[in-house]
């Protein structure tokens, strides 16, 4: 009977277990990840205070929409997602060091049965009787085995898949860094092209008012005869001119805001309370050195470090296709039981199996080959990151470089637009001017202080690309992220 098994298969799945344990970390042991590999990626969930259900009742700031854009955005989970199925990975190759123990069971009912027949005559003329009888025995067969092996030796192929694992793992989290970057700018500069957008319809807002005072004036002027029908239809035309830059400047608000959701990782027509933006603005000294930011995007970049441990796994796989090509050396043990009713049998049997590849078609040949052809791609790939980290580092200094010079343009600009519409404004109404000297006044202060706004919110946005460039973009590092910077102001509402 199967429970009459002798005590040596609990010895052996004890032992099995017992050895295993020591391979195993010290820490905590946990069936769900015994080697702790998925401990060094904790889900997204672990990492800190969960996402809320609801954005924040009180308005949004550019550091709340950073941290709900990290939070939501699923391009941060599928990263995330990506790189605990590479530490998963990892644990699987380590699996490969430990022994693998196996058992099967069987229970068997055999009926059996025999007849035998005879035929005879008697007990009158030509008359015959058949007569027949019959046994039947029942059998019940009870079986178990249990069997462990272990490999011993493989010239490395354990190793090498070992090491393209924590390779790609490495890669994966790389990956996972530059996801984080990319979705941060994505936020900022959502962000800064809704306060551009807010700003141009400030500014639009203005120029509106200024063309409604210089058409009620211009009524007046002409009503008292002081003025021309014409001066008049210029001022209205001029109007008509500011009420649809501001309806244009109203959808292109809408938009950002569309757009700043998304970004968010929400749904674009979400309802979104903004507080009013800051200023921002580059002090008169500040420049960045190109040649120093160059050289630090070579180390700090999160696509290149992806890179380079990728060509780390192409060299694993290249070690891997040739162990595969080699003997290896492994022992087992085995354990049967058998039981018929009548006897019981055990079986134990211990030996080391030494497997040598001869001839496999030369399929490792063509898999060492190919590994090394993706080796040398991987080569390539990084020189090219590497020229591409050059180039956009380049670009992000020469359009910070840019912006900050548009920001001081701009800012001198406005100066004298407003005080070339102040004295336009004098001398019209001292009747010395005309209206389109007005007009054109307006229309270039309006002008000037919706390029300033533009500027430097491109400014703004141009700093953080470039440290997205250099590849070290976090919030630590990004200045307008000072709650102190953030004034309290009606937020906006969609």
């Amino acid at each position: 009977m199967l429970v009459n098994l002798p005590r040596w298969l609990s010895r052996v799945l004890l032992a099995s277990v017992a050895w295993a344990g020591t391979t195993l970390p010290a820490a905590a042991f946990e069936f769900s990840d015994p080697f702790g590999d998925l401990a060094a990626i904790p889900s997204l969930q672990e990492t800190g205070r969960p996402c809320p259900p609801t954005l924040p009742e009180r308005p949004l700031n550019l550091a709340d929409v950073i941290d709900t854009s990290l939070c939501r955005n699923p391009q941060t989970a599928s990263a995330w997602a990506t790189a605990r199925s590479r530490a998963a990975a990892v644990g699987a190759a380590r699996s490969a060091y430990l022994p693998t123990v196996s058992g099967s069971g069987s229970a068997t009912r055999t009926v059996a049965g025999d007849s035998t027949s005879s035929s005879g005559f008697g007990g009158g003329e030509g008359e015959g009787s058949e007569f027949s009888s019959s046994s039947s025995g029942n059998k019940t067969r009870y079986s178990a085995s249990a069997t462990l092996s272990y490999l011993l030796f493989d010239f490395g192929a354990r190793g090498a898949a070992l090491d393209g694992a924590r390779a790609l793992l490495d890669a994966a989290r790389a990956t996972r860094n530059a996801t984080l970057q990319t979705v941060y700018l994505s936020a900022v500069t959502s962000y800064y092209g809704w306060v551009s957008a807010e700003g141009a319809l400030k500014a639009a807002q203005e120029g509106e008012r200024a063309a409604k005072e210089s058409l009620d004036a211009a009524t007046i002027r002409e009503q008292v005869g002081t003025a021309t029908r014409a001066d008049r239809l210029q001022a209205q035309t001029a109007y008509s001119q500011s009420q649809l830059t501001r309806v244009q400047a109203e959808g292109a608000l809408r938009t950002s805001l569309g757009t700043l959701a998304n970004a968010m990782g929400l749904a674009a027509n979400t309802k979104l309370r903004l507080a009013e933006a800051p200023v921002v603005s580059p002090s008169a000294d500040y420049t960045e050195q190109l040649d120093p930011l160059v050289t630090a995007s070579i180390e700090a970049r999160p696509d290149l470090a992806a890179a380079a441990a990728n060509l780390r796994s192409a060299e694993s796989d290249i070690d891997a296709a040739r162990a595969a090509g080699r003997p290896s050396l492994s022992a087992s043990a085995s354990q049967s039981y058998t039981d018929t009713g009548t006897r019981t049998r055990d079986t134990t049997s211990v030996g080391l199996s030494l497997s040598i590849p001869i001839f496999e078609g030369f399929s490792t040949t063509y898999r060492v080959r190919g590994a090394e052809a993706q080796l040398e791609a991987s080569k390539a790939e990084l020189e090219r990151l590497r020229n591409q980290a050059t180039l956009d580092v380049y670009q992000a200094h020469s359009e910070l470089t840019t912006q900050t010079q548009s920001v001081f343009t701009a800012q001198s600009l406005v100066a004298a637009a407003e005080e070339s519409e102040s004295v336009a404004r004098g001398r019209y109404e001292a009747g010395v001017g005309t209206i389109l000297d007005l007009i054109n006044a307006q229309s270039s202060a309006a002008d000037a202080r919706r390029q300033l706004v533009l500027a430097r919110s491109n400014w703004a946005a141009a700093r953080t690309q470039l440290a997205q460039s250099v590849g070290v973009l976090d919030t630590a590092r990004n200045p307008d992220l000072d709650t102190n910077m953030t004034p309290a102001a009606t937020p906006t509402r969609r």
